[in-house]
């Protein structure tokens, strides 16, 4: 799987040198190359770890030839660096009856809530990208802009509850298997199938499958797997989609440094799950804040201190929000959507709270790619020597 990802960041990242100049892709020719050699070395009679090195050579070869059959991304600028430009429609039959059911929900949420609240509980619920630019810009700045992109929790809040559902029917064990792999899918669908979503519903598809068959759950291999997966429907999310690097960076944080700050802040009373939040909050920061300078000059280090404010409150958001859009503007909605309304709001303050720390909003510039790399390369040296040989895996439902 790393062999696979290594020849997708070898091909996208040399298909384009700066801003305007486009490079082709590496030649077919390789491909057929590696793919020969690996071939003869995996079926001939030499010793296991040669025919181990060739298999991984097929692999890197099969990262470089699924660039090369790929339609070519549309790209964006910002800053000389480039991103995957994506505005089209759904155009099946079924993907537009997702976003027409979308957006009616959207439309009911709006009917019982003033406009940025609307958008911010549509955002938390299921991923809807509403907001006003002065909303955006708050949240950005506030470092709590991940609550409305739908991961993992949103992912384990209906693995749980259609699990339970269906089990609780008389269904047996591999018929609710199946029900709730539909139900995961359908929601990765509904909310848009952007990266975060697709990252959490393959994660805790895998989760579910390992558990199916009996097999020990790795999350660093079900994160590697979950990326291999997204790679092979669209291998320029690597290197040009920074909902993607920022979804598995943030994801790679939790499962390798959270455990690790939680150890070093075990004195720290865990009133309401502050200590967990922190810590959380502090590794997901840690992973994402280099890419965050090098892609947008900026990086915030108020979530440290909002986050632990604002995530006891997405649980009740969701739940109050799913009650009011089923509820809609019927009779007496003011009452029905009256919690919703105030959580929502006390979110906003938090988020607006950045606004009296604006020396935590960081802008760094000339950030080069060898720099990213180099300080990655850095903070996952640090872990090794950190953890030593103790093994640090988590639990996966705690932080997909």
């Amino acid at each position: 799987m790393l062999a696979f990802v290594g020849g997708v960041a070898i091909c996208s990242w040399g298909y384009q040198s700066h801003a305007g100049e486009s490079l082709s892709p590496l030649p077919f020719l390789w491909f057929v190359v590696f793919v020969i050699f690996g071939l003869v070395l995996a079926w001939a009679r030499i010793p296991l770890r040669v025919r181990v090195a060739a298999i991984i050579l097929c692999a890197l070869a099969m990262g470089i030839w699924r660039c090369e059959i790929a339609p070519a991304p549309q790209l964006r600028w910002i800053d000389g660096k480039a991103f995957v430009f994506n505005n089209s429609q759904p155009t099946s039959v079924s993907g537009k009856k997702l976003q027409a059911w979308r957006q009616f929900i959207s439309a009911r949420i709006a009917s019982a809530l003033p406009p940025d609240e609307a958008s911010l509980v549509a955002g938390i619920l299921y991923g809807d990208h509403n907001f006003s630019k002065q909303q955006r810009e708050q949240f950005i700045a506030a470092g709590l802009l991940h609550i409305v992109a739908v991961s993992g929790f949103n992912v384990t809040i209906i693995v749980q509850m259609v699990s339970a559902l269906f089990l609780g029917m008389g269904l047996r064990r591999r018929h609710a298997f199946f029900a709730t792999t539909g139900a995961i899918f359908l929601f990765a669908g509904f909310t848009g199938f952007s990266a975060s979503v697709m990252r959490a519903a393959f994660m805790g598809w895998l989760v579910l499958v390992a558990r199916e068959v009996g097999r020990l759950i790795l999350p660093f291999r079900l994160l590697l797997a979950a990326a291999v997966i997204l790679l092979l429907i669209n291998p320029w999310q690597l290197a040009f989609d920074a909902g993607f690097a920022l979804s598995f960076l943030a994801m790679w944080g939790l499962m390798a440094w959270s455990p690790l700050f939680e150890d070093w802040l075990r004195r720290v009373p865990n009133i309401l799950g502050v200590r967990e939040i922190f810590s959380a909050s502090l590794a997901a920061t840690l992973m994402t804040a280099p890419y965050l300078a090098w892609a947008f000059n900026r990086m915030s280090l108020a979530g440290l201190i909002t986050n632990i404010f604002a995530l006891p409150l997405i649980p009740w958001i969701m739940g109050f929000g799913a009650l009011t859009a089923w509820w809609g503007n019927w009779p007496a909605y003011q009452f029905i959507s009256a919690p919703t309304l105030g959580l929502a709001r006390l979110v906003e303050m938090i988020a607006g709270s950045a606004a009296w720390m604006p020396w935590l909003d960081l802008r760094i510039y000339g950030t080069s790619l060898s720099t990213l790399l180099a300080t990655y390369a850095l903070i996952v040296y640090l872990r090794r020597k950190l953890s030593g040989k103790k093994d640090l895996s988590t639990n996966l439902s705690r932080y997909q």
